[in-house]
């Protein structure tokens, strides 16, 4: 019998639900791509002329040494050369953007900002190079970070049915043209796999003993040919790169809490570690905590504290705040940037990138054991159960992540509010649309004119809340988009100011 909550959906072929969710994943990738680019770019106005600062005391450090003085005096010359070329087109950008009393003006003051945008190279280019030094680390770490969070270990060679998953892993991978990824165990109730590592060829795959108990063979290997799709199609790769993107953000504003938190030092030190290939493998989910830290709200509590001087001890506290104040509101503005960033703008497209993935592994499952059915019998097993203790630091690597964990989650750390899984319902659906039993598969024409023929007070419903929701959106975009420019615009006169110090050290 039809379940009566089920989505009722057109029918497809595995070929063509992948085909879809291909191009969908390449579009959600892009807009991420671009959005983690714009999000550098306005990091870059502290850091680009902080890196210009370091590089003018390094190459007058080295004249003073005597290391190729005259050499090091005519690059040093040609650094503020170019400091300087770019600080005076955005002040005549800011002067333009002051003086414009109508929108025509508007584009030459932009126009004129972006001649002085040469200031962001540095750290643009430091941000990119982090990226990557991140996403080496990252790769390399995976499968031990994972091991440790949820404290898997290899598996019982006396436990039939841990052998017998093994052996359902070596065949599958064996069908797909995989190698065999290695496998550990956890003992937790909870029914739960995921895959690990630095691609296809270094996976691992982690299962859960509540899997075993409470999923007979076919429905393990529904889990297992997910694991399998998921792997193949370069999800262990993407999820490094995504964790990248949120340690580079973290590393960027890392620098505004060193005045004000111990911490940050120790993050900084792990930070230098990892991409100098000296810390642990297993050591890297203190590096992950330690930079959602800094882009945390939290991390405001240590500067409060320190700023807390001034009124515990006046006026000597007063006069050792002072030179602080410039440095505390250039860490608002990036700090405010940051949050709204990944509350508003980064968290919903990466959301819907890692639920196309899992749409897609779903087909790959479908297309490589021919039996949708395996697929939905261990979703609906599943459906009510929560994660195992450590699973949601390792959240997309998991088959599954509910809502609710143990502790915190990698969406807390890295403030998503948008689900990275879809609801167990959805992934019914379109298992139903590729022959699974038990959903309600329709034709898309049956689609259409069920939608033509609500009427009555459903229609008047849609109706209302639609009209209510679309102006509310787009007065909170405006606001967001409004408090982050502002943020920006605020970033780049601090970061300008600081550049000027580099034509007068």
């Amino acid at each position: 019998m039809p379940d009566a909550d089920a989505i009722p959906v057109a029918r497809t072929s595995f070929a063509a639900e992948q085909s879809r969710r291909r191009r969908q994943a390449r579009l959600w990738g892009l807009l991420c791509l671009a959005l983690a680019a714009g999000i550098g770019a306005a990091l870059s106005t502290i850091a680009g002329p902080l890196l210009l600062i370091l590089a003018a005391a390094g190459l007058r450090l080295l004249a003073w040494l005597g290391l190729a003085p005259g050499a090091m005096r005519h690059a040093l010359h040609g650094l503020e050369g170019w400091t300087a070329g770019h600080l005076r087109a955005l002040d005549r950008g800011f002067d333009l953007l002051a003086a414009a009393q109508r929108p025509g003006d508007l584009p030459m003051a932009l126009a004129a900002m972006l001649d002085g945008a040469g200031l962001l190279l540095p750290g643009m280019l430091a941000a990119m190079l982090l990226w990557a030094g991140l996403a080496r680390f990252y790769r390399r770490s995976a499968a031990a970070s994972a091991a440790a969070d949820l404290r898997a270990r290899p598996p019982r060679r006396q436990d039939a049915e841990e052998h017998q998953l093994g052996n359902i892993l070596a065949e599958l991978a064996l069908a797909a043209g995989q190698p065999v990824p290695r496998l550990l165990m956890v003992d937790a109730p909870e029914p739960n796999a995921g895959a690990f590592g630095a691609s296809h060829r270094e996976a691992v795959v982690i299962a859960t003993r509540g899997l075993l108990e409470r999923l007979d063979r076919r429905q393990t290997q529904g889990v297992v040919a997910h694991l399998l799709a998921a792997t193949g199609q370069g999800d262990l790769r993407l999820a490094a790169a995504v964790e990248a993107v949120l340690g580079t953000v973290g590393a960027m504003v890392l620098v505004f809490d060193l005045p004000f938190r111990r911490g940050a030092w120790t993050t900084l030190r792990d930070l230098l570690l990892a991409l100098a290939g000296g810390l642990p493998a297993a050591e890297a989910d203190r590096l992950r905590a330690g930079l959602a830290a800094s882009a945390s709200a939290s991390s405001m509590d240590a500067m409060n504290r320190v700023l807390g001087i001034a009124d515990r001890w006046p006026p000597l506290g007063a006069l050792l705040v002072a030179p602080l104040i410039p440095w505390v509101l250039l860490t608002l503005a990036q700090k405010l940037l940051v949050a709204l960033w990944m509350l508003f703008v980064f968290g919903w497209p990466l959301g819907l990138l890692w639920r196309t993935r899992r749409y897609r592994a779903d087909a790959g499952a479908v297309e490589l054991l021919r039996d949708p059915e395996a697929l939905a019998a261990a979703l609906r097993r599943i459906d009510a159960a929560g994660l195992p203790p450590g699973g949601g630091l390792q959240e997309l690597g998991l088959f599954h992540a509910p809502q609710q964990g143990h502790g915190p989650g990698f969406r807390e750390r890295a403030s998503l509010a948008f689900p990275l899984t879809p609801p167990i319902r959805r992934r019914l659906a379109r298992l139903a649309a590729l022959g699974a039993e038990g959903g309600q598969a329709r034709t898309l024409g049956q689609e259409l004119r069920g939608l033509a023929a609500l009427r009555g007070w459903k229609a008047a419903l849609v109706i209302g809340l639609t009209a209510l929701l679309v102006p509310l959106t787009v007065v909170l975009a405006i606001m967001v988009g409004m408090l982050m420019l502002g943020a920006a615009l605020f970033s780049l006169m601090g970061g300008a100011a600081l550049a000027s110090l580099v034509l007068r050290l």
